[in-house]
């Protein structure tokens, strides 16, 4: 099944919701920093700035199955049929909400159904966007419990209003908690996370999926060093940190095995017209 712009809101015959106003212009100069934060709404809509358009195409369409962040951090391993021009091309993309939509866009779960089949809506509208969704059993690294059992940190808290406050620059994660980046040490701090938080973080690295095997159901603050892009769960240049070596420090090990992995497929896309 090919998707129709708006697919992923809850099912209802309304036409697909859409921005109030938006633009879309390639960033020729290189002015800008595309950084993880981009792909959490605004209190007005969402922005992007100097980003390669895969961004607001995993944004838009996150799995189905799993959990949302997973998706736009390791997405270039779970989105095939894309142009080369999708993760080589820069773009900034301001949008914004109309006033009929703004006492539901305060809602946050309501406004991350919204900001999907809004950029939904764009992309198909600007990229004459076409995709659809295929399960395929791919490689993948699975963390379970170590022999000794977990290691793990308590959460101090897990609520975001107390998070928010204590840090303000942390970006929210699905499920709850936040990620606050670029440490001491150039990693990141998790804060009030799942071990399923940690899977995602760690897939960009790994360069596959990482899953939570574990069985593990609390909230932890975690500290994740920064490390290298991997081959299998080798180290990767300058002595970084492994994979492996951080679940060590946690109690937790990495196997590899095979699951279904929820994979989009762009069957059509255009460079977007810009206005």
């Amino acid at each position: 099944m090919v998707f129709a712009p708006g697919y992923g809101r809850a099912q209802t015959a309304n036409p697909p919701i859409a921005f109030d106003a938006a633009s879309i212009r390639r960033n020729v100069d290189n002015i800008g920093v595309c950084s993880p934060d981009q792909v959490q709404p605004t209190p007005s809509g969402f922005r992007i700035t100097n980003c390669p358009l895969i961004v607001a195409l995993g944004t838009a369409y996150v799995p189905t199955t799993g959990e949302a962040l997973g998706f736009v951090i390791g997405m270039g391993d779970r989105i095939v049929g894309m142009p080369d021009w999708m993760t080589s091309e820069r773009y900034d993309i301001v949008a914004r909400i109309g006033d009929a939509d703004a006492e539901a866009w305060k809602d946050p779960a309501r406004q991350k159904v919204m900001l999907r089949a809004m950029l939904q809506t764009l992309l198909a509208d600007r990229c004459k966007l076409a995709v659809h969704r295929e399960m395929k059993d791919r490689p993948v690294f699975a963390i379970v419990v170590g022999r000794n059992g977990p290691k793990l940190k308590p959460a101090e808290t897990s609520d975001l209003d107390t998070l928010h406050t204590k840090y303000p620059s942390a970006m929210t994660v699905p499920g709850g908690g936040g990620i606050l980046g670029q440490g001491s040490n150039g990693g990141r701090h998790l804060y009030g996370a799942t071990i399923g938080t940690l899977s995602l973080v760690l897939s960009y690295p790994a360069g596959r999926p990482v899953v939570d095997k574990t069985g593990l159901t609390g909230r932890y603050d975690i500290e994740v060093p920064r490390m290298q892009n991997l081959t299998g769960d080798n180290a990767g240049a300058d002595g970084a940190s492994t994979i492996s070596d951080v679940l060590e420090r946690l109690g937790l090990k990495l196997e590899t095995q095979k699951d279904p992995v929820e994979m989009l497929v762009v069957d059509h896309v255009e460079r977007p017209s810009e206005n």
